[in-house]
């Protein structure tokens, strides 16, 4: 089978971004299949800019789009639609392959997926990472109404057009068909626990020692720190923790609040917090290790509920018990592992709370380590999550006219590279 995959922020672990794409695609290389990524630079800086390059079996494409996080909207945007428009050329011509895979956000991928879906005739599949525009909408990003109109116009022919929707919780299923009649293109495929990568294997004792923690509490943020990140919250469980000399909080990532949160920490006098900066996500496992807990933090509107964050299925994976601060669709399975907890999302106090309560039950703490690696093994290995989306792939290829006959060649043995 021959994929097509367009993600404008594809990562490889030197980048610090998501991998699951990376992932994904690796694995199917690995099973025989041809995966060409089509993407921007943004997130993986040391993936050179217009190149065709190889990496692990991927053909990567690159487009020299810059893009940060911390940029404003406009920027943003703007990015946003250079990639989209560049790309809708290169998706246009594809007819070499058998389906067409693109990933939000932003939703503007759609725009060259639905180029090789019209003008290329490609089966298409599209996956929402976060349910937009709504996303951006609840988090005060995307205000103008005329911006969201002609975005609530392409997100609805998206999802007519595409041959399968995949969400990454039940959350953003029950949202996207509460928008249209979709229920038999749905299928719900979450992000991924790394477990070869993450885990109780990895040395933490390097990290502890260089920075003077091998008596501390670490509590762990990894990821985004941005508008949709509640860092309000954030600031006051620290200013509630700050005499805790016994713990630390670290930071490992950036974004547009990250200045904010800093401002905060200063202000409050908080002594016992370090901003590490943005790192490759294969740096990222030791911090992990390091860590005693492992923290996911999100505006209390509606739609962040649905949100299916990279950090908690590395904590997951790292055997870290996970705890956020307010209700989420993961919190089943979160309690029935016993692997974390949902705080008050209105009292920062109660996040304070569970964190000496933590501190100071370290059998506690222990269990629902153990829990949580379960949980990422049994639920959410990326192997489990890799095989079925290739399943998912392989069974649109098949019922389509254009995938068919090279679906059928594959079943008789003649495979599909190309």
């Amino acid at each position: 089978m021959r994929i097509l995959y367009i993600h404008q922020h594809f990562c490889t672990p030197r980048g610090s971004g998501g991998t699951r794409s990376y992932e994904f695609a690796r694995r199917w290389v690995r099973q025989g299949h041809s995966v060409r990524v089509l993407c921007g630079t943004g997130y993986d800086e040391t993936l050179p800019a217009n190149e065709e390059i190889d990496v692990e079996g991927i053909r990567v494409c690159t487009v020299d789009v810059p893009y940060d996080h911390r940029m404003g909207f406009a920027r943003r945007l703007w990015s946003f639609l250079k990639f989209s428009l560049r790309a809708v050329f290169h998706a246009a011509r594809s007819r070499d392959v058998d389906v067409v895979l693109a990933t939000s956000t932003p939703l503007t991928v759609a725009l060259p997926a639905l180029a090789a879906r019209w003008i290329a005739q490609r089966p298409m599949v599209f996956e929402v990472r976060d349910v937009w525009p709504d996303a951006a909408v609840d988090a005060g990003v995307l205000r103008n109404p005329v911006f969201i109109w002609m975005a609530r116009m392409l997100e609805s022919l998206t999802y007519q057009s595409a041959d399968r929707i995949v969400a990454l919780s039940t959350g953003m299923r029950d949202r996207i068909l509460r928008k249209g009649r979709y229920d038999a293109k749905m299928t719900v495929i979450p992000n991924c626990s790394d477990v070869a990568r993450f885990g109780p294997h990895v040395d933490a004792g390097e990290l502890r020692s260089r920075f003077d923690a091998e008596d501390k509490f670490i509590i762990l943020y990894a990821g985004a720190i941005g508008l949709a990140n509640h860092m309000e919250y954030l600031a006051d469980a620290i200013a509630l923790l700050r005499d805790e000399a016994d713990m630390e909080w670290w930071f490992v990532g950036g974004g547009n609040r990250l200045e904010y949160l800093k401002e905060q920490v200063e202000r409050r006098g908080a002594r016992n917090v370090r901003f590490l900066g943005s790192q490759p996500k294969g740096k990222v496992p030791s911090f992990a290790a390091a860590a005693d807990v492992g923290l996911v933090t999100f505006i209390p509107a509606p739609v962040y509920f649905e949100n299916s964050p990279n950090k908690f299925f590395d904590y997951a994976a790292a055997g870290l018990p996970v705890l956020f601060n307010r209700s989420t669709w993961l919190e089943p399975t979160l309690r029935r592992y016993n692997a974390g907890f949902c705080c008050d999302p209105a009292r920062p106090g109660d996040m304070a709370d569970t964190l000496r309560r933590l501190r100071d039950d370290r059998a506690l703490r222990e269990e629902m380590g153990r829990g949580a690696r379960r949980m990422a093994e049994t639920e959410f290995a990326v192997d489990l999550m890799a095989e079925r989306y290739l399943t998912l792939l392989e069974g649109v290829v098949a019922s389509s006219g254009a995938g068919a006959a090279a679906y059928t060649a594959k079943l008789e043995g003649d495979g599909c590279r190309s």
